[in-house]
């Protein structure tokens, strides 16, 4: 799988199926799902939290496909360059994270 990349100061757009026990669920609509960044490490956060949305264009709760969506007020202070995580946490009554691989580029256009 390739890794995607995350241009600081840009807006970040990833879509992910997540899952439980290597299997598709459902997302309940009223879950509370937070995205945001943080080192490899997992000691360092490089980003606020960003609540998702079940409407986001190309999301499908109902079959546990979320789209993450990092604006570039999120990113463009990001000092970091290179690998990161992408830590998701699902609270829908019982939490669980997920945590992805994503290459964080410096962008240089303001």
């Amino acid at each position: 799988m390739t890794i995607p990349s995350l241009t600081t100061g840009d807006d970040f757009t990833l879509p992910l199926t997540l899952k439980k026990n290597a299997l598709a669920f459902a997302i309940s609509g009223a879950a509370v799902v937070k995205a945001r960044l943080v080192s490899v490490d997992r000691l360092t956060v490089l980003s606020d939290a960003a609540t998702q949305a079940s409407s986001t264009p190309g999301a499908d709760w109902q079959n546990s496909l979320v789209v993450i969506k990092l604006p570039s007020i999120s990113t463009a202070g990001i000092q970091h360059q290179g690998l990161a995580l992408l830590e998701i946490q699902v609270d829908d009554g019982a939490k669980i994270t997920w945590f992805v691989t994503v290459k964080i580029v410096r962008g240089s256009i303001e």
